[in-house]
């Protein structure tokens, strides 16, 4: 419930809206509450009347029922539709937090998670939240202010003991029975959450990675594991339906037993005279009304232990710590654009080996160089660094001579344009694909970057050229073309003071590669240019200044 309270803290902004979904709600469940007391007491009024011969004023009973018939069935209508609203503007404000909460502990405070599980947090947790307020906070809201009303009706209408039992049989069958669901339903629906999430990973990476499975021959495999979850779930979602289907019959008992009490109860009262014929059929109407008030309760309550699931992982996601601090009192960027690595010491948490141990790295503003070294010698370790990915264990990184601890990250990072060995490729055109990185270029300064990552005749050739679809991950490009757009991508950082390009050439051929060198230098301008490679390519342009063992 802990997590409960959190989300609502959340959602105060739309606590309006809300609050507006549940006023239609309740004006409707009264309005439903109204009509069938009513009309119930005004058919019995006029058969009495009519048996003792005696006029009734039937226009002010006429007048409530045709009102509360339109406001019942307008009302129906306009809760749909408020409630809907609702519920998807509050999805749609906890998934921007929690991206926005992302992309601030990004990328260095997710590195140990996949895509697939951080999407599938993003989508499928975010989207079981729709019961939290559309089926648990405003059904349970109604049903308990109809149930007070209808007891304390049957208690103003003088039937104090009935309406004592009509509260322990609606509190027993309307919130009893589905607590008791939810406890039943618990560990059935904590194993349903965990496995929706893990087959929507696994299917995505495996839809991801499908072309290598059909030639390795491990699609089988894969597919058979996807069947085997895919039962699991089913088995855990069939012991939920099941044990959640006594929460129905409870609430049906419940109702039952209700309508027994009162019969039993108003005929003692009706052979006393101490209840009239009319007021019985009141209360009788009134009491079978209610319950449709209850009658949501069952259902949300097999849905709340996956969804109690969902927010626990999402919490646990916003809860993560960022990896980098942020200044208490930022200093604005430096007029100089010296990047200065003065002996930087990393070790990864868990390792005992240091990835870096006294690096020294100095690249002047304006300048070209290379930073050479074999794999997991500790480039990336030390590009991390100088973006702020992650902070050293010793040694400092200065930027125009200001430690770069001292600057907002957003301004460190809108100075170093930073194009990464495996560059993101959105599910998108390849005109959106650079606009993402430089919103207002203009088409020709995007065939100017195209033409500087050596990208441009190949998209000319393409049927719909800037237009072309990409696909998820770039999957209608080659891998040469994939590295040469995000290269494209930091061409049109034209901002930014310094460009760093994580293996720009890696996979490409000789003479690709120095087509592609020299278009960079030429588009660089007077952006300084870092260029880390493990590769010793005569193409690569610009000295091996420095070298990492």
């Amino acid at each position: 419930m802990r997590d409960l309270m959190r989300l609502m803290r959340l959602w105060r902004g739309s606590l309006p809206l809300l609050f507006g979904a549940l006023a239609i709600s309740l004006l409707t469940t009264f309005a439903n509450l109204a009509l069938m007391a009513t009309a119930g007491w005004f058919v019995t009024a006029m058969a009495v009347a009519g048996a003792a011969g005696v006029t009734m004023n039937y226009f002010t009973p006429s007048a409530i029922i045709r009102f509360a018939a339109i406001v019942r069935t307008g009302g129906r209508w306009l809760d749909r539709v408020v409630s809907h609203e609702a519920t998807f503007a509050l999805l749609a404000s906890t998934r921007v937090a929690l991206f926005a909460r992302l992309a601030a502990i990004a990328p260095g405070g997710l590195a140990d998670l996949r895509s697939g599980e951080v999407a599938a947090r993003l989508k499928l947790d975010i989207d079981r939240l729709e019961i939290v307020f559309l089926r648990l906070v405003a059904p349970v809201v109604v049903a308990i202010l109809v149930g007070a009303v209808v007891v304390g009706a049957v208690a103003w209408l003088g039937q104090t003991s009935l309406a004592w039992l009509l509260a322990a049989i609606l509190a027993a069958g309307g919130l009893i029975g589905p607590a008791l669901v939810v406890r039943a339903t618990r560990s059935a629906a904590d194993r349903d959450a965990v496995l929706a999430a893990t087959l929507r990973r696994r299917t995505t990476e495996h839809l991801d990675g499908l072309a290598t499975l059909l030639v390795t021959g491990d699609d089988r495999r894969r597919i058979d594991a996807l069947d085997e979850l895919l039962g699991r779930r089913i088995a855990a979602e069939r012991t939920i339906a099941t044990r959640s289907a006594f929460g129905a019959i409870g609430l049906g008992a419940a109702s039952d037993v209700a309508v027994i009490a009162v019969l039993g109860v108003g005929s003692s009262a009706l052979g006393s005279a101490a209840l009239s014929g009319p007021d019985l059929t009141l209360i009788l109407l009134l009491v079978l009304a209610s319950f449709e008030a209850f009658a949501p309760l069952p259902v949300a309550a097999a849905g709340l232990g996956a969804t109690l699931v969902s927010l626990r992982r999402l919490f646990a996601l916003w809860d993560r710590a960022a990896l980098v601090d942020k200044p208490a009192q930022p200093v604005p960027l430096p007029q100089a654009f010296d990047l200065v690595a003065d002996r930087v010491s990393l070790t990864y948490p868990g390792r005992t080996m240091p990835a870096l141990r006294d690096a020294d790295f100095i690249l002047p503003q304006g300048t070209e160089r290379r930073l050479d070294g074999p794999s997991g010698s500790g480039k990336s370790t030390l590009i991390d660094l100088l973006v702020r990915v992650r902070d050293p264990d010793a040694g400092e990184i200065r930027l125009g001579g200001v430690p770069v601890r001292r600057l907002a990250l957003a301004d460190l990072r809108s100075a170093i344009a930073l194009v990464p060995q495996q560059p993101h490729i959105f599910a998108a055109t390849i005109a959106d694909n650079l606009r993402a990185f430089a919103p207002d270029a203009s088409d020709a300064e995007l065939w100017a970057a195209l033409d500087g990552a050596g990208l441009k005749q190949a998209v000319t050739e393409m049927p719909e050229q800037l237009a072309t679809y990409v696909g998820d991950g770039g999957t209608r490009l080659s891998g040469g073309e994939v590295r040469r757009l995000g290269i494209a991508r930091g061409l049109l950082r034209t901002e930014a003071h310094i460009l760093i390009l994580d293996e720009p050439t890696e996979g490409l051929d000789e003479a690709t590669a120095a087509e592609v060198m020299r278009g960079v230098q030429r588009l660089r301008g007077e952006r300084s240019l870092l260029i880390v490679s493990h590769r010793n390519a005569s193409s690569q342009a610009g000295p091996a200044s420095d070298i990492v063992r």
